[in-house]
């Protein structure tokens, strides 16, 4: 008996394409970083506006109300993991990581006495936390050695034991230092980095291992930060307008900013 089933006519499977779904998005790297600064200026609002230090401890100001304080640091955990997104997203595209790495820690130095102001109102509180720009430079260092590794072991000059040593030795140290100099988030801010880094492009891996790393390393009200995954997602890969140097020097001028409108209001 005659088939006379038309091959052509028949339905295709769909297959999943997992990173297809993830690049589908339709936020451009300029609106990833607008979302970024957004809740981080908010954050720092909270932060600032609405609390004073004095004798070591922070109370509230005063301001706001508690519940007002309380939204915008919540809001404000979402830029983090943002910012160390696009840690791991600038190490895949950029030109000399050399100079990437150079010039978060230019604007480390920057941003040292705006951040000192804006959280111990000491111009010189430098022992006591460095910014955010530090943990960035320390956990892009962390990442492009462990990436360094794993292109030696993809050549065979080293194999896959060796390979997760040296990069397990390069977390350790690297979350150590942060902890030791005591950067904005410390070493939980490295291995968020490397987080991004190692489960690129596998967001459900991603958000497992971040609420992870946050129950065991961070505070209760770092788990909001696993609400920043939603941008992330959606984030299509494209540059956008490029601002660089604008979005760099906000975060010192932001926090100046801040500091003043707290001290003459």
């Amino acid at each position: 008996m005659e088939n006379n089933t038309n091959l052509d006519n028949v339905t295709k499977p769909v297959i999943f394409d997992r990173k297809k779904i993830y690049h589908t998005g339709f936020l451009s790297t300029f609106w990833l970083k607008i979302i970024a600064i957004v809740c981080m200026t908010l954050d720092h609002t909270g932060l600032c506006l609405g609390l004073i230090y004095k004798n070591g401890g922070y109370y509230l100001s005063g301001l706001m109300s508690y519940d007002t304080y309380n939204l915008l640091r919540t809001i404000g955990r979402l830029a983090f993991p943002i910012f160390c997104y696009l840690i791991v997203e600038g190490l895949f595209y950029t030109r000399d990581v050399f100079l990437y790495t150079l010039r978060l820690f230019i604007f480390a130095g920057l941003s040292q006495i705006p951040f000192s102001l804006m959280t111990k109102r000491d111009a010189l509180a430098f022992s006591q936390n460095l910014n955010v720009y530090f943990t960035l430079a320390f956990g892009l260092i962390t990442i492009a050695a462990i990436d360094y590794f794993r292109k030696l072991e993809k050549k065979k000059t080293i194999n896959k034991p060796i390979f997760i040593l040296l990069s397990a030795v390069v977390i350790i140290c690297s979350t150590s230092f942060a902890d030791t100099v005591n950067t904005d988030y410390a070493g939980y801010g490295v291995v968020v980095i490397v987080i991004f880094y190692v489960f690129k492009d596998k967001p459900l891996l991603i958000t497992g291992a971040l609420a992870i790393a946050t129950y065991l390393m961070s505070s209760s009200l770092e788990m909001y930060a696993l609400c920043a995954m939603v941008p992330i997602v959606l984030h299509n890969h494209q540059k956008g307008p490029s601002l660089k140097y604008v979005f760099y020097m906000y975060y010192p001028v932001h926090m100046l900013i801040l500091y003043f409108i707290s001290t003459y209001i």
